[in-house]
Formats: structure tokens, sequence, C-alpha cells
């Protein structure tokens, strides 16, 4: 009968439990949520210039994938989409738990894009990685401000890892640019 009777006050004070419990689970992940802080507009405008890069980073690498003459320009743009794709993938995640929309460029993009598209070959590829060094040189000063001012823990530390993913393209683009130009001097002194 012992038995049976502390089976049956267990069989009682498990549902009793569960409506403590899940309300107390479901009050606390709500306070997480609403702890939360919002973006400043200052921040808001960092992911909004953040987000635009990497979606014309995304595109203009894609078509230098198909249209460069030098394999290690596709390479370099292969790499190029997929940290961008990454990057933007972090302000996304951060843009929804924040309650901000992050935001695109089309017409930016698509003039750009539309510029690359007119050209082959060398001329690509001279026009492409001037872009490229242009945007990121752009974008690194962005990340470094954000890095150093923001007050949002998650955006600080996407802006801090980001930084020597950017630099890193930068550098390539500029090696290319180095062996390009070298070469080019070696075919005039032939």
């Amino acid at each position: 009968m012992r038995g049976a009777s502390a089976r049956c006050r267990a069989c009682l004070c498990l549902p009793m439990l569960c409506f403590v419990i899940v309300p107390a689970v479901a009050t606390a992940t709500k306070t997480v949520h609403a702890q939360r802080r919002a973006l400043d507009a200052r921040e808001q405008a960092f992911v909004a210039q953040a987000t635009s890069d990497d979606a014309m980073q995304i595109a203009l690498g894609k078509l230098a994938m198909t249209r460069s003459a030098n394999p290690r320009l596709r390479a370099l743009a292969s790499r190029i989409v997929s940290d961008h794709a990454a990057l933007n993938l972090q302000f996304a995640k951060l843009a929804s738990s924040s309650g901000h929309a992050h935001g695109l460029s089309p017409q930016a993009i698509s003039a750009m894009k539309a510029h690359l598209e007119s050209l082959h070959g060398e001329a690509f590829d001279q026009a492409f990685t001037g872009m490229m060094v242009w945007e990121h040189r752009k974008v690194i000063a962005a990340y470094e401000v954000a890095a150093k001012t923001s007050a949002d823990p998650t955006l600080r530390t996407i802006a801090m890892r980001g930084i020597p993913v950017l630099q890193g393209h930068l550098d390539a683009v500029r090696a290319l640019m180095a062996q390009s130009s070298s070469a080019e001097q070696r075919q005039e002194n032939e």
C-alpha cells in the first residue's frame, strides 16, 4: 500500500510540477528576448550598409566566377561569394532577433553588375579588381567603427570577426593586381 501511495503522489506531483515549470521557463525566455536591446540608428545604418555590400559582393563575385579570364581571380571570387553569404546570414539573424530588416540596394548592384557584364577578359578582371579594392576598403572602415563603437555585443562580434575576412579579400585582390601588373611589365619588356 505504501508503494502505491508514493506512486500516486508522484503521479499527482508531476502534472503540478509542469504547471509551475513550464510557465517559469516561458517567462524566462520572454525576459531574455525582451532584454535584447534594439539597435540604434547608427547600428541599423551599419547593418544596412554591410548587408547591401554583401549582396553586391555576392552578385559581382558570381559574375566574376563566369567572366574572369584568370583562374586565380575566379577562385577568389568563389571565396568572396561564400564569405559574404556567411556574413549576410549573420546579419540576417541579428536583424530578425532585434526586430529590424536588413537592407539591399538593388539599383547600385544592378549598375555595377551591368558595367561588368559589358566587359570581357582582362578588361573585366581590371574593372572587377578595382571595384573589389574600393568596396572592401570602404566596408572594412565601417566594420572597424562598428567593432569599436557598437553597444550591441552581437553586432560588435560580427564586425570584429568580419574584419580579418574582408582584409583577406582585400589583400588577395591586391596581390592579384600586383601579379597582373608585373606580368604586363614583363610582356612590355620582351
